[in-house]
C-alpha cells in the first residue's frame, strides 16, 4: 500500500512538474540551512576530539571572562605557570595522568634560512594522553623534558614532505631550530596538528617556558570517575594550595572543563548556537510553506478524495497517501539539502584559508554520520510538519462538501486553513528578518567602524619576526636587533617610514592589562581593563594615527629614563574624567609586587587593537626601548609605510632582515588591510550567514506567496470567469483576489510585529554588540515584507485579470 501511495504521489508530481519543483526548491533550501548549521554546531560542540577516550579528556586552567585576558584561549579558560603547574601536577587526584601544552612558533632551518611554522610544545605525557604514535622514530620521552636534556624535535608530516624532501633518514638529523641545534627524533602523521594546526613541535620543560604562564594543563580522569568528583577534588586543592602559598594569593580560580570545550570559545559557541536556532526558524519557515501548497493541491483534489470516501477508503488511508507524498518530498528535499552542506562547508574553510586562519586540527569540517543522522530525523520531522496538516485535511473530505465547494469555487475549509497558514508563513518571515537584521546591523556596524591608523591601509606592508631565542636571551638585545633593521629599512628611496611594534591597528592585539590611577582605590568591579601595545618613536607616522595633545615617543625615552606612556582618549575619560590626563600617573598591575608606573606624556585618538567582537576598551602605547621592564616582550614586527603598493616590498624586507641574521624568520607578510581582513573574517562570516538566513527567509516567503496564490487564482477559475461574464471589470477582480491578500498580510505583518518586539529585545546583548527595539531594523523589515508580498501577488494577479470567460467556463 505505501509503495502505491508513493507511485500515485510521483504521477501527480509529473502531472504538475512546477508545484513538484517549487515544494522540492523551498523544503530543500529549508533542510539545507538547517543541516549547514547543524554540520557546525557538530563540528565545533557535539563530535568527539580525535582522541582515545576523549570524554575522559579534561582542560584544566584559571577561570577567565570569555575572550579576556593574556593568555585566555576565549573559552573561559586561562593557561596557567609553570608553578601552578607544578603544584597540581604533585596534587591533583582523580585523574590518571597529567600534561601540557603551549601553542609556540618555530623557525626551522633546512638551508636556505630560517622559516617559522605553527608550533607546539608538548610535555612527555601529552604523548600518550593523546594517543599519537609517530610515523617515524619516536616521541618525546620524560628524558626529553629534563633541564639540560638536549634539544629534540618532531616534526609533521607535511614539513618532513615539503621541506625535507620526506627524507627517510630525517630522525636523528640535526636541524636548527630557533637558532640552536636539535635531533629530530620522529616524525607524527598529517592527520595530528595538536594544538591548532601545529607542524613541529619541541618538549615543554614547565621551568624553562617563556613567557612561565603560558602552560595549558590537560589530564586524563581515572577509569570511573566522573567530571563533578574530579571539579570538587580540584576545588579542594585549589582552596589549600590558596591558603598555604603567596604565589596563589593573587591567582584566580583554577577550573576544570572538559578539553572540547577547553579548545572552542565561549563566544564561537554562543554565536553558532544563535545561528543554529535562526536556521530552525528558516526549516519551520519552509515547512509552512510547503505544507500551505500541499494544501492548495489537496484543495484542487477534494472532489477526487470524496469520492474515494464514498467508495469505501479509509480515514487512514486517505491520510497515508497525504504523507506518502510529504515523505517523497522530504526525500527529494534532502538530496538537494545535502549538496548546500558540502559546499557551505567548503566555502566556510575557505573564507578562512584565504585569511590565514585554517581551522584547527581537531576540527573536521563537513558531513558524518551524525549530520547523516540529523539530515534522516530533520526530513522525517518535516515530513510532519509539511504534511500533518494536509493529511488531516484530506481525510475530512466529505463528497456532499466537496461538490458544493467545488460548484463555488471557495475551497470551504480547506481554503480557512490555508489562509491560517500564509498568516503563519509572514509572522515567521518577519521574526526572522527581525533577528537577522539585528545581527546583520550590529556586525556591519563594526566591521565599517573607523579604525585608526586605516587611512593607508593598502601602503604599510605588516610581518612578524621569530628572532631565535639562543642568540637574543635578552629584550635589549631584541630591541637593537629591530633598531638596526628599521634603520636599513628607512634608507630604501620606496619607504617612508618603519615601525617596530607588537601590535597593529585594527588587527592585533599586543595584551590586555590592568590599569589603574596613581593612588587609586580598586574599584568594585575590578581594575579597569585596557589594550596595550610596545611600539618605537616611528609608530605614529607609519601608521598615520592622529596626536590630540602632548608628545609623542622620541629619543629622551630610552631604558633607564623616567617610564612613560601614551594614551587614548578613551584611557583618559576613564581614569581621569573631566581632568588633564598630560603629566598624570598610570599604574600598570597595580595589584602586583611588579606594578609598573608611568607618567602620561601624550593622548591620541581611541586605537582599536582588540577584536571588534570583544567589548571595544581603553588602550595605551608603551615605548619599545623601555619595555623591558614593564611588560615581557614577546612579539615584535616590523610595519613599513611605501609610496606604493606594500605587497610589492615583501621581498625586500626579508632581504633587510636576513641581512642581519639569517637565523631571524619573517612570516604572515601582508598589507594592514589584509592583517584587518585576518581579524575580521570571524565577522565577515557571521554578518555574511546571518545576511543569507534574511534573504533565504525573504526567497522562502515570496516563493510560498506565489505559490499559494497562484494555485488559489487557479483554483478559483470559474468563479472569475463567472464574475467577468456577469459584467465584473478589472477593478472588482483584481479587489476581490486582492482583499483576501490584504487583511492576510496585514494580520501576519502585525502578529509578526508584536512577537518580534520582545524577540528583539531577547538578542539585545553588549557582548555581542546587538540592540534590541531598533526602528533601523524594525522599518526595513516592515517595508521588505510589503515588497515581497506584492512582487510575489504580481504574477497571480495579472493571471486572474486574464481570465476569459467563456475558456473557464468551457474547462469548467
Amino acid at each position: 500500500m505505501i509503495l502505491r501511495e508513493l507511485r500515485n504521489a510521483w504521477r501527480r508530481w509529473y502531472r504538475r512538474p512546477g508545484y513538484a519543483a517549487l515544494s522540492i526548491a523551498v523544503l530543500g533550501v529549508g533542510l539545507g540551512v538547517v543541516l549547514f548549521l547543524f554540520s557546525l554546531v557538530n563540528t565545533l560542540m557535539l563530535r568527539p576530539l580525535p582522541f582515545p577516550q576523549p570524554e575522559r579528556l579534561v582542560a584544566i586552567g584559571e577561570l577567565r571572562d570569555a575572550g579576556g585576558g593574556a593568555g585566555d584561549s576565549g573559552s573561559g579558560m586561562g593557561a596557567i605557570d609553570s608553578e601552578q603547574y607544578r603544584l597540581l601536577h604533585e596534587g591533583l587526584g582523580g585523574v590518571e595522568r597529567v600534561g601540557g601544552y603551549a601553542t609556540v612558533g618555530i623557525s626551522v632551518d633546512a638551508g636556505a634560512g630560517a622559516m617559522q611554522y605553527e608550533g607546539g610544545m608538548l610535555t612527555a605525557s601529552m604523548m600518550d594522553l593523546l594517543g599519537v604514535r609517530p610515523l617515524l622514530g619516536r616521541g618525546f620521552t620524560a628524558a626529553d623534558d629534563s633541564p639540560g636534556a638536549a634539544p629534540a624535535l618532531l616534526l609533521g608530516e607535511t614539513l618532513w614532505r615539503h621541506v625535507f624532501d620526506a627524507d627517510p633518514k630525517i630522525v636523528g638529523r640535526s636541524v636548527r631550530v630557533n637558532g640552536e641545534w636539535a635531533t629530530v627524533v620522529g616524525v607524527l602523521p598529517a592527520e595530528f596538528g595538536f594544538p591548532g594546526i601545529s607542524q613541529a613541535w619541541l618538549p615543554l620543560r614547565p621551568d624553562a617556558v617563556h613567557p612561565p604562564s603560558d602552560i595549558y594543563m590537560v589530564a586524563r580522569l581515572k577509569a570511573g570517575t566522573t567530571l563533578n568528583p574530579a571539579r570538587q577534588a580540584l576545588a579542594v586543592l585549589d582552596a589549600r594550595l590558596r591558603s598555604q602559598s603567596t604565589h596563589w594569593r593573587n591567582q584566580q580560580r583554577i577550573v576544570m572543563k572538559p578539553l572540547a570545550l577547553g579548545l572552542v570559545p565561549e563566544s564561537l559557541r554562543r554565536w553558532v548556537w544563535l545561528m543554529f536556532g535562526a536556521g530552525v526558524l528558516v526549516l519551520l519557515l519552509a515547512c509552512v510553506n510547503v505544507a500551505n501548497l500541499q494544501l492548495v493541491q489537496t484543495l484542487n483534489r477534494q472532489r477526487e478524495l470524496a469520492l474515494r470516501s464514498a467508495l469505501g477508503s479509509t480515514r487512514a488511508r486517505l491520510m497515508s497517501g497525504a504523507l506518502a507524498e510529504s515523505l517523497l518530498l522530504s526525500a527529494a528535499a534532502l538530496a538537494v539539502a545535502l549538496p548546500v552542506v558540502y559546499f557551505g562547508n567548503r566555502w566556510l574553510v575557505a573564507m578562512y584559508a584565504a585569511n590565514g586562519q585554517a581551522p584547527s586540527s581537531t576540527l573536521h569540517f563537513g558531513i558524518d554520520a551524525g549530520v547523516l543522522v540529523f539530515a534522516a530525523l530533520a526530513a522525517l520531522v518535516s515530513t510532519a510538519l509539511s504534511g500533518v496538516i494536509p493529511a488531516w485535511r484530506a481525510s475530512r473530505t466529505d463528497l456532499q462538501d466537496a461538490l458544493r465547494d467545488g460548484s463555488k469555487g471557495s475551497g470551504g475549509g480547506f481554503a480557512r486553513v490555508a489562509r491560517v497558514l500564509v498568516v503563519t508563513e509572514i509572522v515567521l518571515t518577519v521574526m526572522l528578518l527581525v533577528g537577522a537584521g539585528t545581527f546583520v546591523r550590529a556586525l556591519d556596524g563594526l566591521l565599517t567602524q573607523p579604525t585608526a591608523g586605516a587611512s593607508h591601509a593598502n601602503e604599510v606592508l605588516t610581518a612578524h619576526v621569530a628572532l631565535p631565542p639562543v642568540s637574543y636571551p635578552h629584550d635589549d638585545q631584541r630591541i637593537r636587533f629591530f633598531e638596526t633593521v628599521a634603520a636599513r629599512l628607512r634608507e630604501d628611496p620606496g619607504v617612508l617610514d618603519v615601525t617596530a611594534a607588537n601590535t597593529v591597528p585594527g588587527a592585533e592585539l599586543g595584551s590586555h592589562e590592568e590599569i589603574a590611577a596613581q593612588g587609586q582605590s580598586r574599584p568594585a568591579g575590578g581594575w579597569q581593563q585596557a589594550q596595550m601595545g610596545i611600539v618605537d618613536a616611528h609608530f605614529l607616522d607609519t601608521y598615520g594615527v592622529h596626536l590630540t595633545a602632548g608628545r609623542f615617543f622620541d629619543a629622551r625615552d630610552r631604558a633607564g629614563s623616567l617610564p612613560v606612556t601614551v594614551i587614548d582618549r578613551k584611557t583618559a575619560a576613564a581614569l581621569w574624567p573631566g581632568r588633564d590626563a598630560l603629566g598624570q600617573r598610570l599604574v600598570m598591575y597595580p595589584d602586583e609586587a611588579y606594578a609598573h608606573t608611568m607618567s602620561v606624556i601624550g593622548v591620541i585618538e581611541p586605537l582599536q587593537m582588540d577584536s571588534e567582537m570583544n567589548k571595544p576598551l581603553p588602550g595605551l602605547l608603551l615605548p619599545l626601548p623601555q619595555s623591558a621592564g614593564a611588560s615581557p616582550l614577546r612579539s615584535v614586527g616590523l610595519a613599513v609605510r611605501t609610496r606604493g603598493d606594500a605587497l610589492g616590498f615583501a621581498s625586500s624586507l626579508t632581504a633587510a632582515v636576513r641581512s642581519v641574521d639569517t637565523q631571524a624568520a619573517v612570516y604572515r607578510l601582508r598589507n594592514q588591510s589584509g592583517s584587518m581582513a585576518a581579524g575580521r573574517v570571524g565577522l565577515r562570516v557571521l554578518t555574511e550567514v546571518f545576511s543569507a538566513l534574511g534573504l533565504v527567509a525573504l526567497l522562502l516567503a515570496a516563493a510560498g506567496l506565489y505559490g499559494v496564490l497562484a494555485f488559489s487564482v487557479e483554483q478559483r477559475t470559474r468563479e472569475i470567469g463567472i464574475r467577468r461574464a456577469i459584467g465584473a471589470g478589472q477593478g472588482a477582480i483584481l479587489g476581490n483576489v486582492g482583499r483576501q491578500l490584504l487583511w492576510q498580510l496585514g494580520l501576519g505583518l502585525g502578529i509578526g510585529l508584536l512577537l518580534a518586539w520582545p524577540w528583539s529585545g531577547l538578542l539585545a546583548d553588549p557582548g555581542l554588540h546587538t540592540r534590541g527595539h531598533d526602528p533601523a531594523v524594525f522599518l526595513p523589515v516592515l517595508l521588505l515584507v510589503l515588497l515581497v508580498t506584492v512582487l510575489a501577488a504580481l504574477v497571480p494577479l495579472v493571471r486572474a485579470l486574464r481570465v476569459d470567460p467563456a475558456i473557464a467556463l468551457r474547462y469548467e
